[in-house]
């Protein structure tokens, strides 16, 4: 990062050791708040991981910045077309396009013919497994019963599917091998489902909603994350019934890359968007972000650095970096 200033930190960690243990009061090593408005905050580097780039309402692309190039997105019904990136899958990029009545998934890669992966409905799920090598969906049949697939990132053909009851409302998380880690709502549970084997096993008492099978992190919510006493619990997957933070206010928005801190926004039953904190694994905060015109968690560039998307007063929001308490604008978002 251009304007975090790594000389200076390092600095104040050798003052800080040299000060005598009586004066490292608890009111200094308290974590810090940080205001985040983007406007007053210095103009950094681009972001490190893959962002949308929409100059005018009918151009879009995604940067890809390994390599700096951009990677065309055609519109899916007109300049009204809205688009979450899910993520980076192989050498393209898959993501959600909607425009009143179109909800799609889509593939783009570059030199390659822009190619729709799946139709996604009103209240259908969809999410990339930690590889990127799956996309997870949750689709409602007409026989009312909801379907967990498993279809391949790069074609969009079905690998496997289960379908649940309505009431299950399952959410599926990641992939390992054949087994699919899904959280449940009828009772609250995390559920292992192996499509090679056909089983369906619980392994906790709470609905998964975040975690990755490669870093063994688990999410999960007590109740409906609306319910006003939902709270959210972050485990293991190994050891789900083991809790290592458990939080009322708060929901995990993501891990970091090696598991170690996670960020949360506001819980549903919270109704606001206005800070993100960042936390140690074992729920010690580490940095507290706010910004009362909308904040929330976008990505993790490091294993402590992250981007979040900020709104400045009026106009357009940013992409906020953030290294501990260091803040700088990356990117416009849309």
């Amino acid at each position: 990062m251009r304007r975090i200033r790594i000389p200076a930190l390092a600095s104040a960690i050798l003052v800080a050791l040299m000060l005598p243990v009586s004066l490292m009061t608890p009111a200094s090593a308290a974590a810090p708040t940080v205001d985040v408005r983007p406007l007053p905050l210095p103009v950094g580097d681009s972001p490190t991981v893959p962002y949308l780039h929409r100059p005018t309402s009918g151009s879009v692309s995604v940067v890809d910045p390994r390599t700096g190039m951009k990677t065309p997105v055609a519109l899916v019904g007109d300049d009204l077309d809205e688009f979450t990136l899910l993520g980076r899958s192989g050498s393209g990029f898959v993501l959600r396009a909607s425009n009143r009545n179109i909800d799609k998934i889509i593939r783009v890669q570059l030199d390659v013919a822009q190619r729709t992966l799946t139709d996604m409905y009103y209240a259908d799920k969809a999410r990339l497994s930690a590889d990127g090598r799956y996309l997870l969906k949750i689709a409602t049949l007409s026989s009312g019963g909801i379907q967990a697939q498993v279809r391949s990132a790069t074609t969009g053909a079905v690998v496997a599917r289960h379908t649940f009851k309505a009431s299950t409302r399952p959410d599926p998380i990641d992939v390992s091998g054949t087994r699919v880690l899904l959280g449940a709502f009828n009772t609250p549970r995390t559920l292992v489902w192996d499509w090679k084997v056909g089983t369906v096993k619980t392994i906790a008492s709470r609905a998964a909603y975040a975690g990755s099978f490669a870093t063994n992190r688990l999410a999960t919510y007590t109740k409906t994350p609306s319910s006003p006493d939902a709270c959210s619990v972050v485990s293991t997957v190994t050891a789900p019934a083991t809790t290592l933070w458990r939080g009322c206010t708060e929901a995990v928005a993501s891990f970091s890359p090696d598991g170690a801190r996670f960020a949360t926004n506001a819980i549903e039953h919270q109704n606001h968007a206005d800070v993100v904190r960042r936390r140690s694994l074992r729920g010690t905060l580490l940095t507290t972000y706010r910004n009362p015109n909308g904040l929330w968690m976008y990505a993790w560039e490091t294993n402590t650095r992250i981007l979040m998307r900020s709104h400045p007063s009026s106009g357009t929001p940013w992409l906020v970096r953030c290294e501990a308490a260091d803040c700088e604008r990356a990117w416009r978002a849309y």
